[in-house]
């Protein structure tokens, strides 16, 4: 009898690792199914962090470029408030009475010239206009006089002074330009206009 015993202990255990085998195998088919799915959730959490973090990146360079931004307006605004001061001073120096008295006069000069360096200092400088030749992007014509003497667009007189900060137009000068006319043809019309 325990010859059947044992051949029945041996049947059982077979029987068992035959089920261990196949429960493995169902075990491994649900374990690795489950790791792709805990790796597809991984790569799109990843994917959503990166994001994130591009994100983040591109709103600090953005708020970096405000601010810089921001801070260049206030310094034209302030620059542009010193520049009407300096057409103030200018326009005392100019027209300055002839019973002032000499020290006063020489005061305003001294404070019209520093404060002009430090303009100048900053970065700002004036457009040179007088004679040159009328560039809309720096200069803004008043009015143009007809002149048979000098060629078409010369800059002929400065009304208002113009700046520019570094390389940016701050103010454009305003300006009279020339519009060349021909003698002859004044002449001509002229006598025909007097012959009516």
């Amino acid at each position: 009898m325990e010859e059947k015993e044992i051949s029945g202990d041996l049947g059982s255990e077979s029987n068992n690792q035959e089920s261990n085998n196949l429960v493995s195998e169902e075990d491994s088919k649900d374990v690795s199914e489950t790791l792709g799915d805990i790796n597809e959730e991984i790569d799109h959490y990843k994917s959503i962090a990166q994001r994130a973090q591009a994100d983040l990146v591109n709103y600090r360079n953005r708020a970096s470029q405000e601010i810089e931004e921001a801070r260049r307006a206030v310094r034209v605004g302030v620059i542009s408030r010193f520049i009407s001061i300096v057409d103030d001073l200018e326009r005392a120096v100019e027209n300055v009475p002839e019973e002032a008295q000499t020290e006063w006069t020489e005061g305003v000069e001294l404070v019209l010239r520093n404060l002009e360096k430090v303009l100048e200092l900053e970065g700002v400088s004036q457009i040179e206009s007088l004679g040159k030749s009328f560039d809309p992007r720096e200069h803004e014509a008043l009015l143009f006089e007809e002149n048979s003497e000098t060629e078409d667009g010369l800059i002929l007189n400065v009304i208002q002074q113009g700046y520019r900060l570094n390389e940016k137009i701050i103010r454009p000068a305003r300006v009279i330009v020339s519009k060349f006319t021909e003698q002859e043809n004044q002449e001509d019309e002229s006598s025909k206009q007097e012959e009516k």
